[in-house]
C-alpha cells in the first residue's frame, strides 16, 4: 500500500519540478515555429535564398519585401519581388510574390532589382523598384534606353499591385537602381534616392536624389535635384540606399558592392536637416560582410537594421555568395548619434528557457578558465535543432592569442578546434569568423569580421544567436557580427582558447 501511494506522490513531485524549474534538457522547448533567420520561403525539399531586403513597417506589421532568388523560364528572366510579414521577428507569414518579372526579352522587367514602398497619404501604397534587361541598350529594343530604370507600381492592400507601365525613369547610363523614397516634412516633398555613377563627380560613385510633389508623379515629374551622396571611401558602387531620421540626427546607409570581406553596411550621419557635411564614426559600419544590403527601418520609436546574410559557395569553407537569409538588428543610438547594432528585444524575452549543455564528460560547467600560451578547448553537447541563444560575460587578462566559440566537432572531443570558430582576437582588436580551421595553427582566412577595442579586466557580456547555418554574435552592446558556419547542426561545440589568458563565466543557454 505504500508502494502504491508512494509512487504517485513521486510523480507529481516531478511534474511540478518540470514545471517550475523548466527544460532540463537541449531541444526540449516547443518554439512554436520560431524562426529568426527565414529564408524567402520553403518549397517541399529546398530553401529558396533570400537578396536585398525591402522593409516597411505599417500598422503595427513589419513587410519584409524582398528579392527572391528565383528564376523564369531561362537565365535572363529573375528575382520576382517577394514579401514576409512579421510583428515580432521571429514568426513570419509568407504572402508569396507581390511583383513579378515579365518572361519578355523586351520588357523593362525581365528581371527585377530593388526598391522601396511607401504609403501616400490616401492611403494608397507605392512601390518604385529597378527593372533590369540585359539586352538593353540595342537597335533592336530602341524603347530600352539603358539596361536599369527605375520602375513603379501601386496597390490598396499589399497583395494586388498594379504596374505603371508607361513609368520608366532612366538615368543617364545602366547603372540606375535601388530607388528608396521617402517623404521629407521640413521640405513637403517627396524624394528618391538612387545609385547611379556620374562621371562628372569628385567620385564617380554617388547617390542621386530627385524629388516629386506627388508619389504618382509620371517619370517626367521626378526632377533630378542633386547628388545627395559622393562616395568618401572609393570607387564602388553604394548599394541599397535608406535615409532616416532618428532622435535628431539624420542617417543614410548604403552597401558597399564588392567581394570578400570588404562588402559591409555603411552609414554616414548629419546632425541637423541642413547640414551640409556627411559624418562618419571610426566604425562606420552597420555589422560586416555577413549582413549586405542593410537598410534601415523605423518601428515604434525604434530603430531596426534589416539584410541578408549570404549562402557560402565552393562548401562548407567558401566564401560568402548572393542570397541567404534574413538578419534583423535592433539598432541602439549612442549619445553621439554612433549606432550599435544589438539583439532585438522580442529575442531575450521569447529565448528565455534555460536548458543544460552539459560537458562531453558528462559534468556542468559555466565557468571556463583559460591560461595564456597554451590551447585548451572543453566540448559541450550537440548542438540542438532549435533556435539557441548563448550568454556569458568574458574578461581577458592578458591580450595574445584567441579564444571564444569552436563549432563542427564530429565527435565528443575536448581540447579540439572544430572545422569553425568564432574567435574573439585582443591582440588585433577584432571579432572574426573563420570557417576554415583544419588545426591550432592554421585558421584560414577570415570569412567576415569586425573591429572591437579590448580593454584588459573589463567584463563584457556577449549575446549568441544560432538559427540553422546563420549565427550571430552581439558583444558589449556595440557591436555584432554575423556569419554563417555550414557544420553545426548535429555536430558538438566547445569553448576554447588559444595563447589567450581569459574567464568565460555565466554561460547560459536558452531555447
Amino acid at each position: 500500500m505504500k508502494k502504491l501511494w508512494i509512487i504517485p506522490v513521486l510523480l507529481a513531485f516531478v511534474c511540478m519540478c518540470a514545471v517550475a524549474c523548466g527544460p532540463t534538457g537541449a531541444g526540449s522547448v516547443d518554439q512554436d515555429g520560431a524562426n529568426i533567420f527565414p529564408t524567402s520561403t520553403k518549397d517541399d525539399s529546398f530553401d529558396i535564398a533570400m537578396g536585398d531586403v525591402m522593409p516597411f513597417y505599417d500598422n503595427g506589421v513589419m513587410n519584409i519585401y524582398h528579392l527572391r532568388n528565383s528564376t523564369g523560364t531561362n537565365s535572363q528572366f529573375y528575382h520576382p519581388i517577394a514579401r514576409l510579414t512579421t510583428s515580432d521577428f521571429i514568426h513570419y507569414t509568407d504572402e508569396g510574390i507581390a511583383l513579378n518579372f515579365e518572361e519578355k526579352i523586351d520588357s523593362p522587367d525581365a528581371a527585377l532589382g530593388t526598391g522601396s514602398f511607401i504609403k501616400d497619404k490616401d492611403g494608397l501604397y507605392h512601390c518604385f523598384y529597378t527593372g533590369h534587361n540585359g539586352n538593353a541598350p540595342s537597335d533592336e529594343f530602341p524603347q530600352l534606353l539603358h539596361t536599369e530604370a527605375v520602375r513603379h507600381a501601386t496597390s490598396t492592400d499589399q497583395k494586388h499591385w498594379e504596374k505603371d507601365e508607361d513609368f520608366n525613369l532612366y538615368g543617364y547610363e545602366n547603372d540606375f537602381r535601388d530607388p528608396y523614397v521617402y517623404w521629407d516634412e521640413t521640405d513637403n516633398t517627396y524624394y528618391m534616392l538612387v545609385t547611379t555613377r556620374d562621371n562628372m563627380a569628385a567620385s564617380p560613385s554617388v547617390i542621386r536624389r530627385f524629388k516629386s510633389a506627388s508619389l504618382s508623379a509620371s517619370d517626367s515629374e521626378w526632377q533630378f535635384e542633386s547628388n545627395f551622396f559622393v562616395n568618401d571611401d572609393g570607387d564602388y558602387n553604394m548599394e541599397c540606399p535608406s535615409y532616416v531620421e532618428y532622435n535628431g540626427f539624420y542617417y543614410l546607409a548604403y552597401s558597399e558592392q564588392g567581394e570578400g570581406t570588404d562588402r559591409v553596411t555603411h552609414y554616414r550621419y548629419k546632425t541637423s536637416h541642413d547640414d551640409p557635411e556627411w559624418h562618419k564614426f571610426e566604425r562606420d559600419s552597420i555589422d560586416a560582410a555577413g549582413f549586405y544590403a542593410g537598410r534601415l527601418e523605423k518601428a515604434d520609436g525604434k530603430l531596426f537594421a534589416f539584410a541578408w546574410c549570404a549562402r557560402l559557395s565552393g562548401g562548407a569553407a567558401g566564401g560568402f555568395d548572393w542570397g541567404g537569409n534574413l538578419v534583423t538588428h535592433q539598432i541602439k543610438q549612442m549619445p553621439d548619434g554612433e549606432l550599435c547594432a544589438v539583439m532585438p528585444d522580442s529575442y531575450k524575452k521569447y529565448f528565455s528557457h534555460e536548458v543544460e549543455y552539459l560537458t562531453v564528460d558528462g559534468g556542468k560547467q559555466s565557468e571556463f578558465v583559460f591560461e595564456s600560451g597554451k590551447f585548451d578547448a572543453v566540448g559541450l553537447q550537440r548542438l540542438s535543432d532549435n533556435v539557441t541563444r548563448i550568454s556569458f560575460t568574458m574578461s581577458v587578462e592578458e591580450a595574445g592569442g584567441d579564444f571564444g566559440l569552436t563549432f563542427g566537432l564530429d565527435g565528443d572531443y575536448n581540447k579540439r578546434l572544430g572545422s569553425a570558430a568564432l574567435a574573439f582576437e585582443p591582440q588585433n582588436g577584432k571579432l572574426v569568423c573563420y570557417n576554415n580551421v583544419s588545426s591550432i595553427l592554421r585558421y584560414g582566412a577570415p570569412l567576415t569580421s569586425v573591429n572591437f577595442a579590448f580593454e584588459l579586466d573589463k567584463e563584457y557580456a556577449v549575446d549568441v544567436i544560432i538559427d540553422g547555418e546563420v549565427v550571430t554574435v552581439y558583444l558589449d552592446g556595440t557591436v555584432a557580427l554575423t556569419s554563417r558556419v555550414t557544420d553545426m547542426d548535429g555536430n558538438n561545440l566547445a569553448f576554447y582558447s588559444n595563447g589567450a589568458k581569459v574567464t568565460v563565466k555565466d554561460v547560459k543557454f536558452y531555447e
